[in-house]
């Protein structure tokens, strides 16, 4: 009796025993192998209007064209993005820009989100219709995550003219500023303009700029560094400054400053402009 009293806790004890093993066994299966880890990217609820809809990509929001508006939408992650200022300049009704169609370019000077790749802008007068008659049309391809500044002006020799600046959107350096220059003037195809810049400390000039030189020599969209604070800026031509001007050129902003002609005058010196200009900040 003693030794059975004795015997069935062993067997207890053994049964445990071997149900303790099973289970270490079947943890240890049910956890070898490879291990798969997943991670999600989120994004803040600021940044650039929601793209129009693409083939393959996601949904958007609708727009107004006279406005350049748009509500709601999502984009495709998986399709680059290149970004756009749009700016109207001297004799420019200020109507809208259509990127590809679909998208009106932000008319307060911020940028608009667009698909990257061959990219067809339209200078469009009118409210958002489909009739609304088309000033110009220009195709440019747009590279993924660049910044642009689409210019649209009026001159002497067209009624409507447009360009477009790459701009370069590293951080400037501090105690600085950056300034570009973009001639809008048909004279200066033969007759170059000289832009100079002058301050407390700098005396910079920028010699023989043709019209829209930049789409030849994309050197001419780099900005260059001066010195921030109020600065007088002048148009020469043929050694005459027929235009001075001052700027204050903020700390840490990049700027361009266009020069146009609202018509021609003949001199001693021949065919001179009568100068406007303007200014953009791009940042």
């Amino acid at each position: 009796m003693i030794k059975n009293k004795f015997t069935q806790p062993s067997n207890k004890i053994g049964f445990i025993l071997i149900l303790s093993v099973i289970v270490l066994v079947t943890s240890c299966t049910r956890y070898n192998g490879t291990t798969t880890t997943s991670t999600t990217t989120g994004s803040s609820g600021s940044g650039p209007t929601p793209l129009p809809p693409l083939y393959g990509g996601g949904t958007g929001g609708s727009g107004t064209g006279g406005t350049g508006t748009g509500t709601g939408g999502t984009t495709n992650p998986n399709i680059p993005q290149a970004f756009i200022q749009g700016l109207f300049y001297a004799g420019i009704s200020n109507s809208y820009v259509t990127a590809n169609d679909s998208i009106a370019l932000k008319q307060d000077g911020s940028y608009t989100a667009i698909y990257a790749g061959n990219t067809l802008l339209k200078y469009k007068v009118g409210s958002g219709a489909s009739t609304d008659a088309v000033y110009t049309t220009a195709l440019y391809y747009t590279r993924p995550y660049s910044f642009y500044t689409y210019v649209l002006f009026k001159s002497p020799a067209s009624v409507a003219g447009e360009t477009l600046l790459w701009n370069d959107n590293s951080t400037v350096a501090p105690g600085t500023a950056q300034v570009r220059f973009i001639s809008l003037d048909p004279l200066t195809t033969a007759v170059p303009i000289t832009f100079k810049v002058t301050n407390y400390l700098d005396n910079l000039l920028v010699p023989n700029r043709t019209y829209l030189d930049n789409r030849t020599d994309s050197s001419q969209n780099n900005f260059r560094i001066i010195t921030p604070g109020i600065s007088n800026v002048s148009f020469l031509y043929r050694d005459s400054s027929l235009l001075t001007f001052q700027q204050n050129f903020e700390s840490g902003k990049k700027y361009t400053v266009f020069a146009g002609a609202l018509s021609y005058v003949t001199s001693a010196k021949g065919t001179l402009p009568i100068n406007y200009y303007q200014v953009a900040r791009h940042n």
